[in-house]
């Protein structure tokens, strides 16, 4: 057990000093995890103000899942649902994308850290979703898009 706490105080020491390499600015920055409804249009909401905006998010594409069924039934093509998020905010120019799987926030001193490092933030916005209710149903949720 000793050996597991060390591991990961080491783990987290490598994580501190790797920071996510962003452009460096006077603006605030508003980091901002998942890139679902939320997370989008609250960056849609703030755009050309004044801060720096950083999007995280563990998936490199936003999927419209009301039309999922449509794919499913051949009434639209499977890029009609989904897009690149980095196509979202391409003529942005205080909007950052990386793709990082948080894994920890410390609050106390405003940072995140992610598997591709850390990064300290001005703001927090927490908009990761939810996850897909199957009602008990293992053989749907071991095929299922989730």
């Amino acid at each position: 057990m000793r050996k597991i706490g060390l591991l990961f105080k080491i783990i987290m020491i490598k994580q501190q000093n790797k920071h996510i390499c962003l452009p460096e600015n006077d603006y605030p920055k508003i980091v901002v995890i998942g890139a679902g409804f939320a997370g989008i249009n609250f960056i849609k909401k703030i755009k050309n103000k004044p801060v720096q905006i950083i999007l995280l998010d563990q998936n490199n594409y936003h999927q419209f899942q009301p039309l999922l069924y449509q794919v499913a039934i051949s009434g639209l093509e499977p890029d009609s649902v989904v897009s690149p998020i980095r196509k979202l905010f391409k003529s942005w120019d205080n909007m950052i994308y990386r793709m990082a799987k948080v894994e920890s926030i410390d609050t106390e001193n405003n940072y995140v850290y992610a598997d591709i490092g850390c990064i300290n933030y001005d703001y927090l916005v927490i908009a990761t979703g939810s996850s897909t209710n199957f009602y008990g149903s293992a053989s749907i949720k071991k095929i299922a898009l989730d």
